[in-house]
């Protein structure tokens, strides 16, 4: 009897997976097919969207790239590319309904990997929204809005937020106003206070205002100017407000069953999904881990693994996934300096300069795609 794996999700896990499976399962279980379920013909390398909304910060080609090219070496029964939009998973019978251009299908699978990512509520295109030409759309649009603007507001104090309001400092610190709200007294409140600390001298340093101890209560729609009000009572007003904050899994096709209070898929330390076999998650859908691209890339692997040993009839041979219980995050402050901190370790400002800030790893696009590494790791 053939194995068909579904994998629903064109991105960094999604494509990372499909192709460890072709690469090493496949020659292992003759019958093994693997099909890829995305919203887009093109892949987004969002890590470097914090400077892809400015205008000229990347170009398009090196933002997207088109995903069924990189499984061109495959045969045509191994591997087949749905473009389309997954609505519901239906446990009980094994499949998925998934909305194409053209209609309605159910696809049958022996095993299910869910690796649909995350997004922000305001669908901001710092990640995919949509369809390729819908994405791409939203990017040009926003990088107009960031040419024409002369103030701006981004709200949260996360690395996205942090480094987004860097690189317009870098680009804009002496032409126009950049204000940061956050809602703690330092940004990134997740790591160590000294990292915080750092990242706030040097956002000053590119005349980035903060205005820490306060949450965002509400904006008005977009019009000539957005008006954004602050837990405090005051009151902000924006040529271009950006929410990058509250990132959401994208869950909303998945049984309510399957998910926490917070929509995230509920996994196991295997990355099974609680209380099925043959149901998986890797990266932001699922509750594994914090929702970064580090771990995303390391539960792909893992995840490809334990499936690997249970196609391989070594099912005893699946193992638990070790949550990493300290941060390794790299921060970038504009293009020349950054802050971060790996284990217990501030990381110093010309290490994220030199490994994260000259490129955000638009390099290594081409070989996600092509199946040789996801982002710093080897597939």
């Amino acid at each position: 009897m053939g194995e068909t794996i579904v994998i629903l999700g064109g991105g960094y896990a999604g494509i990372g997976t499909a192709h460890k499976l072709l690469k090493y399962t496949k020659p292992k279980v003759k019958e093994l097919k693997v099909v890829l379920v995305s919203s887009t013909t093109h892949h987004f390398w969002n890590i470097a969207s914090v400077r892809g909304v400015l205008p000229g910060g990347f170009t398009d080609e090196e933002m997207y790239h088109s995903i069924e090219p990189g499984f061109a070496n495959y045969d045509k029964d191994t591997f087949e590319f749905v473009l389309g939009t997954a609505t519901g998973i239906d446990t009980a019978t094994n499949s998925v309904s998934v909305n194409t251009a053209d209609d309605a299908r159910n696809i049958t699978y022996t095993h299910l990997v869910i690796a649909t990512g995350s997004s922000y509520p305001g669908g901001l295109p710092f990640t995919t929204v949509g369809t390729y030409e819908e994405s791409i759309g939203a990017l040009h649009s926003l990088q107009r809005n960031v040419e024409s603007a002369k103030s701006i507001v981004i709200a949260g104090g996360g690395p996205t937020g942090v480094e987004t309001a860097g690189e317009l400092g870098y680009a804009y610190g002496d032409s126009k106003q950049i204000t940061l709200i956050i809602e703690g007294g330092k940004p990134l409140p997740i790591l160590n206070p000294d990292v915080g600390k750092t990242a706030a001298m040097e956002l000053e340093r590119l005349q980035v205002k903060i205005v820490g101890g306060v949450r965002v209560v509400s904006a008005s729609p977009p019009d000539d100017q957005v008006s954004i009000t602050l837990s405090d009572g005051q009151t902000l007003v924006a040529d271009l407000y950006l929410p990058l904050y509250g990132m959401r899994p994208n869950s909303g096709f998945i049984p309510a069953q399957l998910l926490d209070e917070r929509g995230n898929l509920k996994l196991d330390k295997n990355l099974r999904a609680v209380g099925l076999d043959n149901v998986w998650g890797a990266g932001d859908v699922g509750d594994a881990e914090p929702k970064q691209l580090i771990y995303a890339e390391r539960q792909a692997l893992h995840l490809a693994d334990n499936l690997h040993a249970v196609l391989t009839g070594n099912a005893g041979s699946v193992k638990e996934l070790r949550p990493t219980v300290t941060p390794q995050v790299f921060v970038t402050v504009g293009k020349k300096k950054g802050t971060g901190q790996y284990n217990w370790f501030k990381i110093p400002s010309f290490v994220v300069s030199a490994a994260k800030g000259k490129t955000f790893f638009t390099e290594k696009a081409s070989g996600l795609i092509a199946g040789k590494n996801i982002v710093r790791s080897s597939i």
